[in-house]
């Protein structure tokens, strides 16, 4: 089974599949190998991967959702419960007053995503639809984002502080943004449950990720991969750690085999 990231990884400085990589991904899959999308984007944004031509599985919003994308079928979705993310969001006000908040519910449209009237998205600000924090936090959702005024990982600890058992943190962008889910969702969590309904173990896995969302997924894989051009902490828990994303780094690894 091969699982990778998408930005910082198996996307280049452009934001596509260079076909390069995309070749050694068809070569793995015709060697019987499981290839997996692992991302945070939501099912709606997959557009680089199908515009390379993989029809696979993805895991999407950090593990919440699993999707099929040959079927365009939701196979399955851990949403966040409106009462556990008002509680969290009340008790990160005492630590973290200023903020604002967006949310990916469970759809695989563009119009599944709401933000409050101030919140300013890293990138793609203009996919939003605006309300007020009490609708946000009104139905459940795949992902809640959080955006600070100061870098993502004090935001992060802060959120984390805040959240007990209540709901994940984690981060994939340093720009002050963390994404919430429900107890238990992580890429490494939704990888695992679909390894095992295709009797794969986790020794036989490889994957390939950049930032701390990923640090499940490649800490649960049996090799785990992180790119140069990764966060420390991705460093740290690696079996090893490759070139850049926009050198083909992912690929010159899968070309060891396939």
């Amino acid at each position: 089974m091969v699982v990778s990231d998408m930005d910082g990884t198996l996307l280049n400085d452009r934001g596509v599949v260079s076909e390069r990589t995309a070749s050694a991904l068809r070569r793995a899959d015709a060697a019987g190998v499981r290839v997996v999308i692992a991302t945070g984007r939501p099912v709606w944004w997959l557009g680089p991967v199908i515009e390379a031509g993989f029809t696979g599985i993805a895991v999407c919003m950090n593990g919440a959702i699993v999707y099929d994308i040959a079927a365009d079928a939701v196979i399955s979705s851990s949403l966040l419960a409106p009462t556990p993310m008002r509680q969290f969001v009340t008790d990160l006000e005492r630590l973290e007053p200023r903020f604002s908040l967006a949310v990916e519910r469970a759809g695989t449209q563009l119009s599944s995503c709401f933000a409050e009237h101030h919140y300013d998205h890293p990138w793609a600000d203009g996919i939003f639809q605006r309300t007020t924090r009490a609708d946000l936090l009104s139905e459940p959702v795949a992902k809640l984002l959080v955006r600070g005024t100061q870098g993502s990982a004090d935001l992060a600890a802060h959120a984390r502080a805040a959240a007990g058992d209540r709901v994940t943190v984690t981060y994939s962008t340093d720009d002050g943004l963390i994404e919430v889910a429900a107890p238990g969702v992580n890429k490494g969590s939704a990888l695992d449950r679909l390894a095992l309904s295709w009797g794969i173990d986790p020794a036989q896995v490889i994957a390939f990720g950049d930032m701390p969302n990923d640090l499940e997924m490649l800490s649960w894989a049996g090799h785990g991969v992180a790119m140069g051009n990764g966060h420390t902490e991705v460093h740290a828990v690696a079996n090893e750690v490759i070139g850049l994303h926009h050198h083909d780094a992912v690929a010159e690894v899968l070309e060891r085999w396939f």
